[in-house]
């Protein structure tokens, strides 16, 4: 982070302070880490998770928050070479938005009901909303630094909730 951007973060953390409350709107997570207290994030154009900052960055609970927060760059060289998340796929038009789940065209984990069915935003935890059929049940950590593989579902995601 830059001295400017650091500069504008502490201003909107003033602001913050002074009217209670304002949307932020970001494409870094390290900026909303910094300045919210509670964190959307969306998928062409629909929210997929929402929560606290600190419920998105220790235990995600969508596959696409997954990959973000895997991305995020760590200071610490001991948990700096953790697995990251690298997206596949074709990223669908925001023009012609495929059916089911938004994010089923780059999901690892997709299957047929992701075709079929848009997952609904719903409180998994308290205050921890997902919209997705498989939503991580696991600690973030174990999935971030594949102890236990990304490469199926079994301890990464809880059964089908809808």
């Amino acid at each position: 982070m830059d001295v400017i951007q650091a500069q504008k973060l502490n201003l909107l953390i003033k602001l913050q302070k002074e009217y209670n409350t304002f949307i932020f709107i970001a494409h870094g997570l390290p900026a909303e880490k910094y300045i919210s207290d509670r964190i959307a994030v969306m998928y062409l154009g629909k929210i997929v998770e929402i929560t606290t900052k600190a419920q998105l960055f220790n235990r995600p609970m969508h596959p696409y928050t997954v990959s973000l927060v895997s991305a995020v760059p760590l200071p610490d060289p001991y948990i700096r070479d953790r697995e990251r998340v690298i997206l596949e796929g074709d990223i669908p038009s925001n023009v012609d938005i495929p059916a089911g789940c938004r994010f089923r065209t780059r999901c690892p984990y997709a299957e047929k009901k992701c075709e079929l069915v848009e997952p609904e935003l719903m409180e998994l935890e308290a205050e921890h909303f997902a919209a997705c059929h498989f939503p991580l049940n696991t600690d973030a950590s174990t999935v971030l630094s594949g102890e236990e593989g990304m490469g199926n579902h079994e301890g990464i995601f809880a059964n089908e909730t809808n």
